[in-house]
């Protein structure tokens, strides 16, 4: 049964970890249950957007205050970068739900509107949520390196974990495209799944979470399609 809960879920050592791992799947299936709604245009898929980072960063609040130990500065650089990503990334879904209620209801939960016309210019905020999310997941990631290194990590590891935050960073990127009504921002959210799957099995997270993570970028790619009907603003 051990042996099985493993390839299910990873490894896990005790309550905490058992914790960390329900959340983190917890927060990708409700990510699954989000972006089928707003596939369909129902609102109620950017409640489920703030609900899922809200389980996503409990998990990295348990799994990081947990590595902290007993550093004072460690514990403030954790705690600072958790609070930042879950302000930047629940406020996604909180905007989302604004901006979707701007427009008439086609019927108690689902929104009558039109895409807009791609712009350069939409990329811009979009991308600096990314590059933001990619500035605190260092941050969080640095914070757990100090606590067993005195020295910062080589410039080489830095620029991957980078890069891991910035691909990561493109699910919030993506749905505030989304919050903007514009179509390519599933792409955005399909490359971010896409990053979680290669993540997952390089880190062995368990196959369920490979599983949500597909599910993810290929309810991105459904939602693609069914905004593909959706009338362009003039």
């Amino acid at each position: 049964m051990d042996g099985m809960s493993d390839l299910l879920f990873c490894r896990t050592s005790g309550t905490l970890s058992v914790i960390v791992v329900s959340l983190n799947v917890l927060s990708v299936a409700v990510m699954c249950a989000a972006l089928a709604l707003l596939g369909r245009r129902n609102q109620l898929g950017w409640w489920l957007v703030a609900a899922g980072f809200i389980c996503a960063s409990a998990a990295a609040l348990i799994n990081n205050v947990s590595s902290a130990g007993g550093s004072t500065v460690v514990l403030a650089l954790t705690l600072i970068s958790l609070v930042i990503t879950l302000v930047l990334t629940a406020g996604v879904g909180v905007y989302g739900l604004l901006m979707f209620q701007k427009f008439p209801p086609a019927n108690s939960m689902i929104r009558d509107f039109t895409l807009r016309r791609f712009a350069t210019s939409d990329l811009l905020f979009p991308l600096l949520v990314a590059i933001l999310y990619t500035g605190v997941s260092l941050l969080a990631t640095l914070s757990i390196f100090l606590r067993f290194s005195a020295s910062t990590p080589p410039v080489g590891v830095l620029g991957i974990l980078a890069l891991n935050g910035f691909l990561f960073g493109l699910l919030p990127a993506g749905l505030l495209g989304l919050a903007q009504r514009s179509r390519w921002g599933w792409f955005l959210i399909a490359a971010a799944s896409l990053t979680g799957i290669v993540g997952t099995t390089l880190s062995a997270g368990g196959s369920v979470l490979i599983f949500l993570f597909l599910a993810q970028g290929l309810l991105a790619l459904y939602g693609w399609g069914r905004w593909g009907s959706i009338p362009k603003s003039s």
